[in-house]
């Protein structure tokens, strides 16, 4: 049966996608700082239940995902490329438009640790990684969902920019970044998850996914 599921796979993977760069948009999903850098909450909050836990994701952010995001991020604004930012935060103060689980786990760290782990739009925390920060070409969208479709009008917008195929990157590759994936494919986008620009927790997670 594995080598029948390989085989189905290796089918689609030899399937050829045109990327037309004005009809492609690059959607880089929540590289901010809360998400991705030891200083803040999320990573402190695993690190006291399970050290070292997200040691991996984090080098891997750091050493691999950035520096390349950075390179493709140059090239789609060299070639036509429209860049997408993801922002997953709350877009009330007191973070009550949140999912029930995710504000259950802000009552958890506000406690324990004396910040939420999502936080609002305007926290310093939410902003995008230095190294990758927006330019006035790029769109930035807020969300307070896993899925970017889910919480947005990105369908609409992406319609009337006459978008076909979406790339799709960042943080984390099961979570936020197949989310997306999956609900762009849903919309009858053109999907591409790009595989160096995107992590998870564990390299087998990050493979699984994919």
């Amino acid at each position: 049966m594995e080598e029948k599921i390989e085989a189905h796979y290796k089918f689609y993977q030899k399937q050829i996608i045109d990327i037309q760069p004005k009809k492609t948009a690059l959607i880089v999903v929540d590289m901010q700082k809360y998400a991705v850098q030891k200083d803040f909450i999320p990573y402190k909050m695993m690190d006291t239940v399970t050290p070292g836990i997200l040691d991996y994701f984090v080098s891997e952010v750091e050493q691999k995902v950035t520096p390349n995001l950075r390179k493709l991020i140059n090239f789609c604004h060299e070639v036509g490329i429209l860049v997408i930012y993801t922002k997953f935060s709350s877009f009330m103060p007191d973070g009550s438009d949140l999912s029930k689980k995710n504000k259950n786990l802000n009552k958890t760290t506000k406690s324990l640790l004396g910040d939420v782990a999502f936080p609002h739009i305007s926290h310093p925390s939410s902003d995008i990684i230095d190294e990758l920060k927006p330019e006035d070409r790029d769109f930035v969208l807020q969300k307070n969902t896993s899925g970017t479709f889910m919480s947005t009008r990105l369908d609409s917008f992406l319609r009337n920019m006459d978008i076909e195929t979406v790339l799709v990157s960042g943080v984390v590759t099961n979570f936020c970044v197949e989310s997306t994936a999956r609900e762009a494919g849903d919309y009858g986008f053109q999907v591409v998850i790009v595989e160096d620009c995107c992590a998870a927790w564990s390299p087998e997670i990050h493979q699984a996914t994919l």
